[in-house]
């Protein structure tokens, strides 16, 4: 009984280490269950529903909306044979159920919102797959297989998904935790040759037409959305560090963006599209801000650096003698980082520090 308590706090473990380095909140509030407003609506037997859980909750306040996007959040520590479509459709559809309840829950609206009136709630399925073996495309349990007599079975039929129009459920599944911890390993790394800040770092968007940012741009956290994309942008300003032979501060790495990038790179096209957007970002406008983009998918292409190098090539040759952003373009620093994966002993996790 032990060991199988120690697995379920795995995932509460990762869950929380991972989202404070993408500047989401955590709302200390644990394995509370609110009552059921809906009896039957949201049993699965012939018995009214009583309660619903709530692992834990996660938040963060949209850069575009300006209102908070609150996450029910539901942990699952699972080995590589138990990612099923059976067990998936199955937590799916009881998250659903129950982040359509906490819309109209006054016990969960008290619990959680903290008298907030602008706010969105959110489904959040987090799987962590503890023994790390796991490295299939998630995609592939919402397929059905052909059966017997060519009949579809199994796989996860989304449109049967009980969710209303506007509600949303987000699944983090075990690649893309994998991606995540890639990331914070990376800047971690950074952090201690003295090239990347401590904690004054924002996840940049641009200001769209339709859209535009609203509050503390230095703020800015990555949204589910950014993490779930190809790429991610982070800007820092001037990397400053305590010089301990001279007794003063002295700075370490000058100001720019750091791009983290979830794609192969098989092809030159990808680095051609990345620039486009930079440039249309005006990232490319001026030298003073240093360019770093840092590849993190786990498997990228085998020559991905003549990709990145061909690209440029194209790009700077596109660009009609401006002779000026073909310079911001050949200075970009390029990286593939090394990927991270952790196995976690059921008896450390267990073990009080």
């Amino acid at each position: 009984m032990a060991e199988t308590s120690n697995i379920a706090k795995m995932a509460e473990k990762i869950s929380e280490d991972i989202f404070r380095w993408f500047k989401w909140e955590h709302v200390p509030i644990k394995d509370l269950n609110f009552v059921c407003h809906k009896g039957k609506q949201h049993s699965s037997s012939s018995k009214d529903k009583k309660t619903h859980p709530v692992d834990t909750i996660f938040k963060y306040k949209d850069p575009y909306k300006g209102r908070e996007i609150i996450f029910n959040t539901d942990l699952k520590s699972y080995k590589k044979s138990s990612i099923t479509s059976s067990a998936l459709r199955d937590a799916i559809w009881s998250l659903a159920r129950t982040i359509d309840c906490a819309e109209g829950s006054d016990e969960w609206r008290t619990r959680y919102t903290f008298s907030s009136t602008n706010y969105e709630i959110r489904g959040l399925l987090f799987v962590y797959n503890h023994d790390g073996e796991y490295q299939n495309n998630f995609c592939d349990l919402f397929k059905p297989k052909v059966g017997k007599e060519g009949k579809l079975t199994g796989g996860i039929n989304i449109g049967n998904i009980p969710l209303r129009e506007g509600q949303q459920l987000h699944i983090i599944e075990p690649l893309l935790i994998q991606y995540m911890r890639t990331i914070i390993s990376d800047m971690d790394k950074l952090h201690r040759e003295g090239l990347f800040p401590e904690r004054s770092y924002s996840f940049y968007y641009p200001d769209l037409l339709l859209h535009k940012l609203k509050g503390d741009t230095q703020q800015h956290p990555a949204t589910i959305e950014l993490i779930s994309g190809p790429y991610m942008i982070i800007k820092h300003e001037e990397i400053t560090k305590w010089c301990e032979q001279t007794k003063e501060p002295v700075i370490r790495y000058g100001k720019g963006y750091v791009i983290y990038y979830n794609q192969t790179g098989e092809t030159y096209l990808e680095f051609i599209y990345l620039f486009d957007m930079l440039s249309n970002l005006q990232i490319l406008r001026t030298k003073e801000n240093k360019i770093r983009i840092r590849v993190a998918h786990r498997q990228p292409f085998s020559d991905i650096r003549s990709s990145f190098q061909t690209a440029v090539e194209i790009y700077t040759h596109s660009l009609g003698g401006d002779e000026f952003k073909a310079g911001v373009l050949k200075s970009i620093e390029f990286e593939i980082v090394e990927q991270t994966k952790d196995i976690f002993s059921t008896n450390d996790i267990g073990w009080d520090r």
